[in-house]
């Protein structure tokens, strides 16, 4: 019984995340809004800084734009391969986890350099890091296939009870 238990959490963790789960689509958003805001950096690169929050000044700093266009751009291409690759949930959890760190350093790193002068650059970097660890969160505790607090049934997290015939 426990080991069957465990299969099915395993299963459930390994489960590719589709198309028909809202985590999917927060996802996908989460990966499109990264590669704009990275190509943004690449092609806007002074205006994309500003937004950031630490604004630049004049072509010397292009090369930490560009570099951070370039990163948000593969950052954001990862994701989406993933969920073009039906990576499991677990997978795609712990990537979005991992990746929170970039904004949570972006919203340090504003802080640090302007205050809070650009109050609405640290408010996207710390609601998207935020919102990534939220949705990390839902990946590893919902099951595929799960549809609210109830899966099969039972509140998840609940052993299962089995009768038995005397």
């Amino acid at each position: 019984m426990i080991d069957d238990e465990v299969r099915e959490a395993q299963a459930a963790a390994e489960a590719p995340l589709s198309g028909r789960s809202i985590l999917f689509w927060f996802a996908l958003l989460i990966a499109l809004g990264v590669i704009f805001i990275g190509a943004r950096f690449l092609f806007q690169p002074l205006a994309a800084a500003t937004a950031f929050g630490v604004p630049a000044r004049g072509t010397p700093n292009f090369a930490y734009l560009w570099a951070k266009g370039t990163r948000d751009i593969v950052s954001g291409l990862l994701l989406l391969a993933f969920l073009w690759g039906h990576a499991g949930r677990r997978l795609v959890a712990v990537f979005l986890a991992v990746a929170a760190l970039i904004p949570l350093g972006d919203f340090v790193n504003v802080a640090l350099n302007t205050g809070t002068r650009h109050a609405g650059a640290l408010v996207t970097h710390g609601s998207t890091f935020v919102a990534m660890v939220i949705l990390a969160a839902f990946l590893f505790a919902t099951r595929a296939g799960a549809r609210g607090r109830f899966a099969r049934g039972r509140l998840r997290g609940t052993p299962r009870v089995q009768a038995t015939a005397h």
